[in-house]
């Protein structure tokens, strides 16, 4: 099984929407992938609830049977169309994948 965690710090504003706009709207396009997109064994989105200097904004936390779902997934044209909007909204990103 593979781990696959993401943190984002978004743009202030980005697509007409404040970070929080966005991290809420990125939640709701990253967890309704699970039922389009066989390979997601499991998937979550958390947005950061405290005002701490340096936190990011959004993590997502997903699991996959293997190393080659998770590069099936990431493919995909259904989340494709969700990173290229992330893209947009985001100034960095952090993630690690790992077996467990």
């Amino acid at each position: 099984m593979i781990k696959h965690i993401v943190l984002w710090k978004l743009k202030p504003e980005a697509e007409g929407k404040t970070a929080r706009e966005n991290a809420v709207l990125i939640k709701e396009k990253l967890e309704g992938l699970f039922c389009k997109i066989p390979e997601i064994k499991s998937i979550q989105v958390r947005e950061n609830t405290l005002d701490i200097e340096g936190n990011y904004d959004a993590a997502l936390i997903a699991e996959f049977e293997s190393e080659d779902a998770m590069y099936a997934y990431q493919k995909n044209p259904l989340h494709e169309e969700v990173a290229a909007y992330v893209k947009k909204t985001a100034e960095t990103r952090a993630a690690i994948d790992f077996e467990i």
